[in-house]
């Protein structure tokens, strides 16, 4: 692949992987691959799955691209589906084309309707490949290294507050961008203790709730979304990967709340592919096979029966240390 620029960062490891099927990939000699990691995380229900392809084909014969001006039904309908699984059920949704795109629309946003104030998040979270939250070591921006305060698993005692979460000077704070467990791939749970202790600072100053869900929703870790296994009621929150099942949309929701706040200080963002029906009707598919197949509690249980046999492994090879997973995120 001689004339294919590769500035991931990644090595490259098979050059032609031609088709695939639900988990499997397959190489142009015919050999099969089994891909735990769904692509980037992004193939959330298979790849190729027949319920998505049958969506895009219809969708394309009838338009695909719409523009600034104009609207399509399905963009409404698949706007609904988001608003229901987030809970955010008043709000409103932009549909865009990446994850780091929806993280930066939500944050540009915040920004906007908190002028003047910093940003808190944790030091081990990534919000995308560009823009204002990628400037995490600016004067804006607090990043807090939440593991000197709480262990890794939620609900178990520890502590909510520590030296480092009292220096937090959160009457400088006017919005929480929380990622619920990646923690940069690396599957780290902070306790719901240390969360709501946080997001009630945030809350006594009227400050804004961002939740990343690039790639802690979408069934991911056996809810909807990461932050559903916490009390939290967020104001944005920035979904992609999954969503999508492979094909490049995001989507960023707002609650109620900041709909209101934006109407008497319009926020304004606009790219080519924003609200394109394409995008919004594989949305809209993804959401109902998950809904009528039931795979929220596959995720689930496969994820615990994983963990389960991951653990009696454990057992008998001291050289694991540590099992982390919430659904199949593990």
């Amino acid at each position: 692949m001689k004339h294919i620029g590769w500035t991931t960062g990644h090595e490259l490891l098979l050059d032609n992987v031609i088709s695939a099927d639900n988990c499997d990939l397959f190489d142009s000699g015919g050999k099969k691959y089994i891909d735990l990691e769904s692509g980037v995380w992004c193939t959330s229900i298979g790849h190729c799955n027949p319920r998505i392809n049958k969506v895009i084909h219809t969708q394309l014969d009838k338009i695909c691209h719409t523009g600034f001006n104009y609207c399509n039904p399905v963009i409404e309908e698949a706007a609904t589906r988001i608003l229901e699984i987030t809970g955010l059920n008043e709000g409103k949704c932009e549909f865009l084309c990446s994850g780091s795109e929806a993280v930066e629309f939500c944050v540009r946003m915040a920004g906007e309707l908190m002028p003047g104030k910093k940003f808190l998040t944790f030091s081990d979270s990534y919000f995308g490949a560009y823009g204002e939250a990628t400037r995490h070591d600016s004067k804006d921006w607090i990043r807090f290294n939440w593991q000197t305060c709480s262990c890794n698993a939620p609900g178990d005692g520890c502590r909510a507050e520590c030296d480092e979460f009292a220096m937090i000077p959160f009457d400088q704070v006017g919005v929480f961008l929380f990622e619920p467990g990646s923690s940069s791939g690396l599957v780290n749970f902070p306790s719901e203790k240390l969360i709501s202790a946080i997001i009630d600072r945030i809350r006594e100053n009227n400050g804004i709730v961002i939740i990343n869900e690039i790639t802690t929703g979408v069934g991911r870790t056996g809810k909807w979304f990461g932050f559903q296994h916490y009390n939290i009621n967020p104001d944005m929150v920035a979904i992609g990967k999954g969503i999508g099942n492979g094909y490049p949309v995001s989507v960023a929701a707002v609650s109620e709340r900041m709909v209101r706040l934006t109407e008497n200080n319009p926020f304004h963002y606009s790219q080519s592919h924003q609200n394109d029906p394409l995008g919004a009707s594989v949305v809209k598919e993804v959401i109902d096979t998950i809904i009528d197949e039931n795979l929220l509690e596959r995720s689930r249980r496969l994820g615990e029966k994983i963990i389960r046999e991951l653990k009696e492994l454990q057992v008998q090879n001291h050289a694991v240390k540590e099992i982390r997973g919430r659904g199949l995120m593990i």
